[in-house]
């Protein structure tokens, strides 16, 4: 029989085995608990951290974001241990490097094994160079690179591929060329911001039903606004001159600021004629070597001038001559109508087929006919048409035009002619119109306003006494 003594012992051996079991059950659970956090901090290659730190060391002063350690994981949950990551369900799927003085070329390479990926956001930054390659990136729903210092040309196909891109910021950077095509294609996108660059050409027709803004101004765009982006805010469009279309005005109104342009590329392609090859010819031609001054001309060139001069002295000469002796009974005496604002266009008088008719206000943006038997067509025909210059002069540029019926006419554009009045210059249209010789092109139509006249002739398809010298 135990003693007190010994059962007191015993109970106290069995309270120590107990302990000593219970501290053993729990280093058994807890050690793969300890052993799994502990490779949680460890940089797996390939993994989120692996990429992000990869990207890290593209940047020329990475020392801002110092708070990506490779000790740490990047996401815990729903939050980040590194600034500027964005974290859901322990993955990452955003970056936001807003406003931290960030420098140099961006190279978004490292972040392509980033599955979760869905925005980036560097606005208001300082990264320069090209436009980063972004095709790789095919889960980004959002792209935020405005109000850098990026520059040069965009690639059609920059954003092929892109099937979840919703939003593309781009504004307030040096950019230029064309607005690539491969945006009009996406199928998601919701908005577009382009504005305060230095875009040329024209708006590629962006096809998708829920874009919502589309913002290009200040940029050097031109011709017709898209159809489908008519319905957006007109000062989405504003501080590019040459744009028109709803919602900005009409481009047959803009037809004499278009004349007067200089600089721009050639505008062509649908929605108006194809671009091979032709020139848009409302635009200005390319400086001749006349206008250029050049010293080492040739003599043919020279040669070539003098002649043009002397021809265009001639047909003044022959004009002047017509004036002073007007036709038996013909009437010389012409009405024009004044009640017009000073700022508008107001009607004409002018002849068709050597009889006079009276030029309505409506009738100010028609061409006039000088020939019964000619085939009509107008003025937004010649707006479409494809075209190349043939040559320019003193007075002006001549372009060869094919009208979309077929017919091909020669237009030649007066720019130095603003000082002739309106009844001078329909007076000697008309008798011009009566001229026929076997050697002189016969006048078909001419378009009249005060700072821009236009006459419009036959083409002839043996060339020109240019294209026989050289």
């Amino acid at each position: 029989m135990l003693t007190w003594e010994s059962q007191v012992r015993l109970a106290s051996n069995t309270a120590l085995t107990k302990k000593l079991a219970f501290i053993t059950f729990l280093i058994i659970v807890l050690c793969p608990a300890i052993m799994v956090m502990s490779q949680e901090h460890k940089v797996v290659p390939g993994s989120d951290a692996d990429s992000l730190l990869r990207f890290k060391d593209t940047l020329a002063n990475a020392s801002v974001i110092s708070s990506w350690d490779p000790s740490t994981a990047p996401c815990k949950r729903k939050s980040s241990n590194w600034f500027g990551v964005l974290c859901f369900a322990g993955h990452v799927w955003g970056l936001q490097l807003e406003g931290m003085g960030l420098t140099g070329k961006l190279d978004l390479e490292p972040l392509t094994p980033i599955k979760d990926l869905r925005t980036l956001s560097f606005m208001n930054n300082n990264f320069d160079g090209a436009m980063p390659s972004v095709k790789k990136l095919v889960s980004l729903k959002s792209l935020y690179l405005s109000n850098n210092r990026f520059t040069g040309e965009i690639s059609a196909d920059a954003f092929d591929g892109m099937h979840h891109l919703k939003k593309l910021l781009l504004a307030n950077n040096a950019f230029r060329g064309k607005v690539p095509s491969s945006l009009a294609s996406l199928p998601l996108l919701l908005e577009v911001r382009l504005n305060g660059n230095q875009f040329q050409g024209a708006i590629p027709d962006f096809k998708q039903k829920d874009l919502k803004l589309a913002s290009f101004e200040n940029n050097d765009l031109e011709g017709p606004i898209p159809e489908s982006l008519r319905n957006m805010d007109p000062g989405s469009f504003a501080g590019n001159k040459d744009l028109c279309d709803p919602p900005l005005s009409s481009c047959s109104k803009y037809i004499l600021n278009i004349l007067k342009n200089s600089g721009n590329k050639d505008l062509c392609d649908p929605p108006l004629s194809s671009c091979s090859g032709d020139s848009w010819f409302f635009l200005d031609p390319p400086p001749s070597s006349t206008e250029k001054k050049n010293k080492s001309s040739s003599f043919y060139t020279i040669a070539i001038l003098l002649i043009v001069i002397g021809v265009i002295l001639v047909i003044i000469s022959l004009v002047k001559c017509l004036s002073a002796y007007p036709s038996a009974g013909q009437d010389r005496t012409y009405k024009f109508s004044y009640d017009q604002p000073a700022d508008t266009e107001r009607a004409a008088e002018s002849v068709t087929s050597y009889t006079t008719r009276r030029v309505t206000v409506q009738d100010q943006d028609k061409l006039l006919f000088l020939q019964e038997d000619i085939q009509r067509f107008d003025l937004q025909d010649l707006l479409r048409a494809s075209a190349e210059v043939l040559g320019s002069g003193c007075f002006g540029a001549s372009y060869k035009a094919g009208i979309s019926s077929g017919k091909t006419v020669v237009v030649k554009r007066y720019k130095h002619m603003n000082n002739v009045g309106r009844d001078e210059f329909h007076e000697h249209i008309r008798r011009l119109g009566k001229l026929s010789h076997p050697n002189l092109l016969p006048l078909v139509a001419y378009y009249y306003r005060r700072e821009e006249k236009l006459l419009i002739a036959e083409f002839m398809p043996n060339r020109s006494l240019a294209s026989h010298l050289h």
